[in-house]
């Protein structure tokens, strides 16, 4: 439920003249403790991308809050006439912990018009998140168990990337910032929208950049786009959604060094990124599967290094509306990756896959709010590590070390209050 500020009091708060627009506060706080059980590494296994000791690298049990996707919005749309509005809203988020700085979320300002759709500038989850987390059956991928657990992520640790300054990373699930995108309306249940980065982070010196020590200039930026078809009329949805990162450097995360460096540097690299799915409406059951495929290249690189890296996951799910709530549940599989050289000699990238199971139940208290248990268990491949979300450090709930090999369970109890 949203509740509508007086501008006049908004404007007194910051010292401000007071607006002739009315603004809505809105957000939702999603926390709970968490119990969380990372088992020991594998041991003396090796692959052309990462290799084990002879000793196990030791479990660990961990307990903490998650805070989720707890956040607190200020927005307000604003009619122009004729048809066009102005559409604003800054989100931060809201830790539950002492320890945890308030941080931008999804914030924007743009012009939307009933017949063309919108146009927006700020930070946001992009149409590739979106898509995923629409369709999640454990609120929308808020925390543990949800789909960007293994979707949009190459494993070796990395779970979710938010902006941080200059972009980097591996993951396709993300939120950036100094973005421009468009969404359409719906014309016959079709929509779509495409979106991309400015190149604000264009580095023209020999500087280090987010994971990558390079001697070579990078230009990172990120685009994408995507198109969904709801039925008006039949029960059934289809989507898919592309994306693309330059100079993000995510080999590094995959082979955990970098891949450029004074010695053997790629000269730029470029991440990509598609899934497809398909859902269906049963009476009170929603039913998906999800496919998708993540490549990571560079280039100008020499010898016997990893210049390419591949891997396809896919995933099925549920969720079930029953009268105290809903269940959901979802299995997602990643599947071993292929890998190139950039000499052209073999690469082996066996014991790369994972698969994951997880469920919940969401328990209706009233119209705002609702208390749930949800649960996941990962069982990742030797030379693997796909972790847990709503659990990492910037939420202050759980954070787990990276452990190849190791297989992961947890469970989560908490509230979730929407105003």
């Amino acid at each position: 439920m949203k509740k509508t500020l007086i501008a006049l009091a908004v404007g007194a708060a910051f010292g401000a003249p007071a607006a002739f627009a009315d603004v809505t506060l809105s957000g939702s706080i999603n926390a709970g403790p968490a119990y969380v059980h990372s088992g020991d590494g594998s041991v003396n296994v090796a692959n052309s991308i990462r290799s084990t000791g002879a000793t196990a690298q030791q479990g660990i049990t961990r307990t903490g809050i998650n805070a989720n996707y707890s956040n607190i919005t200020i927005g307000s749309m604003e009619d122009l006439g004729g048809g066009l509005k102005l559409d604003f809203a800054f989100q931060i988020t809201a830790p539950m912990n002492g320890n945890n700085n308030v941080q931008n979320r999804n914030s924007h300002i743009g012009l939307v018009g009933d017949s063309w759709g919108g146009v927006w500038w700020g930070s946001n989850e992009n149409l590739y998140e979106r898509y995923y987390y629409t369709v999640d059956p454990l609120d929308g991928a808020a925390g543990l168990g949800g789909n960007l657990q293994i979707l949009g992520s190459p494993g070796y640790g990395s779970v979710f990337d938010a902006p941080n300054g200059v972009p980097s990373g591996a993951d396709f699930y993300r939120r950036t910032e100094n973005t421009i995108w468009y969404d359409s309306p719906s014309w016959g249940g079709l929509t779509f929208g495409v979106y991309t980065t400015t190149n604000y982070a264009n580095n023209n010196a020999n500087t280090t950049t987010g994971p990558n020590s390079s001697a070579s200039p990078g230009k990172p930026m990120i685009w994408g786009g995507g198109a969904k078809y709801v039925g008006p009329t039949l029960p059934i949805q289809v989507w898919a959604a592309y994306e693309q990162h330059k100079d993000l450097y995510g080999l590094s995360v995959i082979t955990g060094s970098p891949v450029t460096n004074n010695t053997n540097a790629a000269t730029s690299t470029k991440d990509y990124g598609y899934q497809v799915g398909v859902g269906y409406t049963l009476g009170d059951i929603f039913m998906y599967a999800n496919f998708e495929q993540l490549k990571y290249e560079a280039d100008g690189l020499a010898g016997p290094t990893t210049s390419q890296y591949k891997r396809k996951a896919w995933s099925i799910g549920a969720k079930w509306n029953i009268a105290t709530g809903y269940v959901g549940g979802q299995y997602i599989q990643a599947q071993n990756a292929s890998c190139e050289m950039a000499d052209g000699s073999g690469c082996n990238a066996d014991q790369t896959g994972a698969k994951m199971v997880a469920a919940g139940y969401y328990h209706t208290l009233s119209k705002q709010t609702q208390a749930y248990v949800m649960g996941s268990y990962t069982n990742n491949d030797d030379l693997q590590f796909y972790s847990v979300a709503g659990a990492g450090s910037a939420s202050g709930g759980v954070n787990l070390p990276t452990n190849l090999g190791s297989s992961i369970w947890g469970v989560t109890v908490g509230l979730k209050h929407s105003f």
